[in-house]
């Protein structure tokens, strides 16, 4: 009898441990399961705005769609220091707008150079990005302002993502994105000339070889 109570308690313990060992496997799961979700969104297609989406839109669908086309369209052929332009973002194609449609889309333009403003209350700068406002979350084509930097060299590459949503009120993938990427190219730097021939004594050497050669065939006209 002692022994079988014995052995029953250290069943009862094993028990517990590995009760407590399971909850403990189980919360470390689920805080992993959110660190992941977070790193492979890091922000989601927010009503009031968005930054930060170099993946795209994926807490909405997981890759681009074909039936979305993301325009951008003010990009001039050649810019100077300095210089002022506005930009629109425009999305087209995606689910259909209703009466009942709560939102229509959203957008994030990046630019790797340059300096990005809002030109009205339907877009702002989050981190340097532009994107839209909650004011801004009821339509599908926006602009912005940009200012070229004081370094004219640099090639600008301006990228826009654009959000097609179902105005549903939630994230599915019954969304749609896709997104476009055009390139500024900068003023190339002037040509260096090599002016090395025109250095100082290089016309003196010159002039002094011709005259040798003249006096030495009128020296042989003579003989």
């Amino acid at each position: 009898m002692i022994k079988t109570g014995a052995a029953l308690q250290h069943f009862m313990t094993v028990k517990e441990n590995l009760h407590r060992t399971n909850h403990v496997i189980t919360l470390v799961s689920i805080t992993v399961l959110l660190l992941a979700a977070s790193a492979l969104a890091p922000a989601s297609a927010r009503p009031t705005g968005i930054s930060e989406v170099p993946n795209g839109c994926v807490c909405h669908s997981g890759s681009p769609a074909e039936d979305v086309q993301v325009t951008l369209d003010g990009v001039p052929q050649s810019y100077a220091a300095g210089d002022e332009f506005t930009l629109t973002v425009t999305i087209a194609g995606g689910p259909d707008v209703t009466d009942e449609s709560v939102n229509q889309g959203g957008f994030n333009l990046v630019a790797s150079g340059g300096t990005l403003a809002p030109t009205d209350n339907t877009t702002q700068i989050m981190d340097g990005e532009a994107t839209h406002t909650a004011e801004g979350n009821d339509q599908r084509s926006w602009q912005v302002n940009w200012t070229a930097p004081s370094d004219d060299s640099q090639d600008i590459t301006f990228t826009a993502h654009g959000n097609s949503v179902n105005g549903d009120g939630s994230a599915s993938s019954e969304d749609r994105w896709n997104k476009v990427a055009v390139t500024l190219d900068g003023v190339p730097p002037p040509s260096v000339i090599d002016d090395s021939d025109d250095t100082p004594g290089f016309g003196l050497a010159l002039t002094l070889l011709t005259l040798v050669g003249v006096a030495a065939s009128r020296a042989r006209k003579i003989e």
